[in-house]
């Protein structure tokens, strides 16, 4: 009777421990919906992979490649609009990922393997987000980590994430997807991330409006 009581006791807190787990969670994320104003940081290569060689064919042209992705946000910021896509106000600063793309190497980075994509786990992420220098500032940044593009298949991947600017907590993240296509390197990716700013920014604006609408 004892030793059931226990069991029955163990199962409640696993339960509890689960339930806070998820509201945590949650809250975290209402933090990020709930948001009136974000920082967009641009595009991290830092954990990017490009996989097939035929379509990067020379690795020593992703380096100023990245910079030239992240230019788009500002040379044609009409079309690669954060505050449009993500209706939220918006303030543009690239001078991080600039630093960061320039002292990754990306030679190893090209392969023909296959790889299950999109490949950063969780704990990548908050490795790469922790790893950003200390800000005094308060609010929420977001920041387009960039998964792998892949070329076997046309599709670009990413993470959006959502983070605390003191803390450096991910407040919420999630995958999305781009289809790569036209004429050059920078413009077959360039449109995959067009794609995705779209679909990411409509997900993203729906739930916020339903925070901001209804649980004020």
């Amino acid at each position: 009777m004892i030793s059931s009581i226990n069991l029955l006791k163990k199962i409640l807190l696993v339960m509890l421990i689960v339930l806070f787990s998820i509201n945590l969670k949650a809250q975290n994320s209402i933090e990020a919906y709930k948001t009136n104003s974000i920082t967009f940081l641009g595009l991290d290569y830092t954990g990017a992979i490009f996989i097939g060689t035929n379509g990067f064919s020379d690795p020593t042209a992703l380096k100023p490649l990245t910079q030239s992705w992240n230019s788009l946000f500002v040379t044609e910021h009409n079309k690669y609009n954060i505050q449009k896509w993500f209706h939220v106000l918006t303030t543009v600063r690239l001078n991080l990922v600039s630093t960061r793309n320039n002292q990754t190497n990306f030679f190893n980075r090209v392969t023909d393997k296959h790889i299950e994509l999109p490949h950063l786990t969780k704990s990548d992420l908050e490795t790469i987000v922790s790893s950003y220098p200390d800000t005094p500032e308060k609010g929420v940044s977001l920041i387009f980590i960039v998964d792998a593009y892949d070329k076997t298949t046309a599709i670009a991947y990413y993470h959006f994430v959502f983070f605390d600017n003191l803390t450096k907590k991910i407040l919420l993240s999630y995958p999305v997807t781009g289809t790569a296509g036209g004429g050059g390197l920078r413009n077959y990716w360039a449109n995959a991330c067009y794609e995705a700013i779209i679909k990411g920014g409509k997900q993203f604006s729906a739930t916020a409006g339903f925070y901001r609408n209804y649980t004020n």
